[in-house]
């Protein structure tokens, strides 16, 4: 099971799954207002590109300089000036990339995705509702079914015998009905617990089913 959070603070503004409903892994679950997030990436994103068009312009000068510095006619103080300017603004254009990218992924944090294939259970926001990394019960929780995982018990004694087998290659688990009537399904066992209990004599196994 997965539960679907937030990872930002916003306003839901669609939700785009019914409950119940079989949803695949990265499918939009619910929108947040992406407006503010947007906005952040538009106010760094023009910042660098105001850095930018200094930058191209403090290199144009240091040019100028450079040559004028070769035939006398400019300092050599003003020449590094022009060039620590130049080191100045390429640095703040790297904080501007990175300030970027991180408004952007707050900007996709707007788009509540699943992270599994499975069915949704019980919708716990609606549209309209402002939601919280905080929340204590997230969006909805999505439980896969497919595979599904199986835990039984068996007596210890078996458990010689499980091992010898499971030395040759994976085991096969047979999944019957309660009066041991239908064969369910088949699947392979995955596990074997590191501890026997004790108080039954039992040993924990688990195995995963296509179901």
């Amino acid at each position: 099971t997965v539960l679907v959070r937030s990872q930002i603070q916003g306003q839901i503004t669609k939700i785009a799954f019914n409950e119940g409903q079989t949803v695949h892994a990265g499918d939009l679950l619910a929108q947040i207002d992406p407006r503010p997030y947007q906005a952040q990436v538009d106010q760094v994103t023009a910042t660098r590109d105001r850095d930018q068009a200094q930058l191209a312009n403090a290199q144009a000068n240091l040019g100028r300089y450079t040559q004028l510095g070769e035939k006398g006619w400019a300092t050599p103080q003003l020449v590094e000036t022009q060039t620590a300017q130049v080191a100045q603004l390429q640095s703040a254009i790297k904080a501007d990339e990175a300030l970027i990218e991180a408004a952007n992924v707050q900007l996709g944090y707007t788009r509540l995705t699943s992270s599994i294939d499975g069915v949704t259970g019980v919708r716990q926001v609606d549209v309209g509702n402002i939601i919280h990394p905080t929340d204590p019960n997230g969006l909805v929780v999505v439980t896969q079914i497919e595979p599904i995982s199986v835990i039984f018990s068996l007596p210890e004694t078996d458990l010689p015998k499980i091992q010898q087998q499971m030395a040759k290659g994976p085991l096969t688990v047979l999944a019957y009905s309660q009066d041991d009537t239908i064969e369910l399904d088949q699947g392979k066992l995955n596990l074997v617990d590191n501890e026997i209990l004790q108080t039954t004599g039992t040993i924990r196994l688990k195995a995963e089913f296509p179901n």
